[in-house]
């Protein structure tokens, strides 16, 4: 019975310093910095118009971050843009940047109650733009490294 109990005890104390490796894996990396940095119309029509976005990424942590997919939500303005999840394998290098880019394909006409932020050389040329979104990422006992940016987009320089 002592054997028994041992064997329990010593499985019971494995399984608790694994749970608490798991669970700490989340403060030990660092999100990465995500920023929208271009906007740029491929293809437009009355009810179909499709974009590619461009992002930059650093990743502040001593290792690669082998991103597996990628979920995002997108404000223009006071407008909600564009928002899904995304599957496509890149890496960013340890201490280091990357970039990548999304083909979203929306109905401004639907999506949109004022298209007049969207347009270039209108009042103002700068349009603020709120990111929030999460990586998947190939590391295990890993949770998705959730991001957060808000900042402005030239929409010339962002050839919308």
């Amino acid at each position: 019975m002592n054997s028994r109990n041992l064997c329990f005890k010593a499985t019971s104390l494995i399984a608790i310093v694994t749970l608490s490796a798991c669970a700490g894996t989340g403060e030990i990396i660092s999100s990465p910095d995500v920023r929208l940095v271009s906007v740029e119309m491929t293809s437009a029509g009355f009810h179909r118009q499709e974009f590619l976005l461009g992002f930059h990424v650093i990743n502040p942590n001593p290792f690669p971050l082998p991103v597996e997919s990628v979920a995002y939500r997108i404000r223009l303005g006071d407008q909600q843009f564009a928002s899904g999840e995304t599957r496509g394998k890149f890496t960013v290098p340890s201490n280091g940047e990357s970039s990548f880019a999304i083909s979203v394909e929306l109905d401004l006409l639907k999506t949109t109650t004022s298209l007049s932020g969207f347009i270039p050389g209108n009042s103002h040329e700068d349009l603020t733009y709120e990111l929030n979104g999460s990586f998947a990422v190939d590391i295990p006992f890993t949770k998705p490294l959730r991001f957060s940016h808000s900042d402005s987009i030239d929409l010339l320089a962002a050839e919308f």
